[in-house]
């Protein structure tokens, strides 16, 4: 299917972490719970900050098709599962979609083994499949954030389970500190590109 180039597009986006630089740097206006709106070289952009996980992920995707989204985008970070890959390195294929974080090279390297994958994220199937229901196209556009070598574990905890209330109890501990201090600077990077590549694919509709 071959969009027009006004054809509005919806982008899920997970956080707001990984939205702010696009937002910003857009100029999106809110327009009601987690979602913004902008125009971008004269072509209509719906945003929906949907929280992280495959069910907020499928819930926002349709909301922006309800909202009269022509395409669908899932954007954001995610995990590498090769050493090839590197902090802002551009994925748009071969991504397993998870329940849990991966947090270390281990269960990074099982899940390659499982899927011929090469990124992680937790979201991207959700998008495919709800966009695949309603019709619509579907473009993954995620960016390295962490690599195969960091262990995430003292940030997500020996469980792996994905929780912003245990994260923000872990960063109380001062000996998570460097590894917070090094993702952050890694998600900066993560973010400027997303805003690159966005700038790109928008420009090429």
């Amino acid at each position: 299917m071959v969009m027009s180039g006004n054809s509005p597009v919806g982008l899920v986006i997970p956080t707001r972490w990984e939205a702010r630089d696009i937002l910003q740097h857009f100029h999106f206006k809110r327009s009601g719970r987690a979602f913004h709106r902008a125009e971008i070289g004269g072509r209509p952009v719906l945003a929906c900050v949907s929280g992280v996980g495959q069910k907020a992920a499928a819930l926002a995707a349709e909301r922006l098709v309800t909202a009269g989204a022509k395409e669908l985008v899932s954007l954001g970070f995610c995990g590498a599962l090769t050493p090839d890959l590197k902090v802002g390195d551009l994925v748009t294929d071969r991504i397993i979609t998870v329940d849990q974080p991966a947090r270390t090279s281990e269960e990074r390297r099982t899940l390659t083994q499982r899927a011929n994958a090469v990124a992680v994220d937790m979201e991207t199937r959700a998008v495919i499949e709800t966009g695949t229901r309603c019709g619509v196209p579907i473009r993954v556009l995620r960016v390295v954030s962490d690599e195969f070598a960091d262990d995430l574990t003292p940030l997500f905890g020996k469980s792996g389970s994905f929780s912003a209330w245990g994260i923000a109890w872990r960063l109380l501990r001062p000996k998570v500190w460097p590894l917070a201090r090094k993702l952050r600077a890694q998600s900066a990077v993560a973010r400027q590109r997303l805003v690159e590549e966005l700038t790109r694919f928008l420009q090429a509709r």
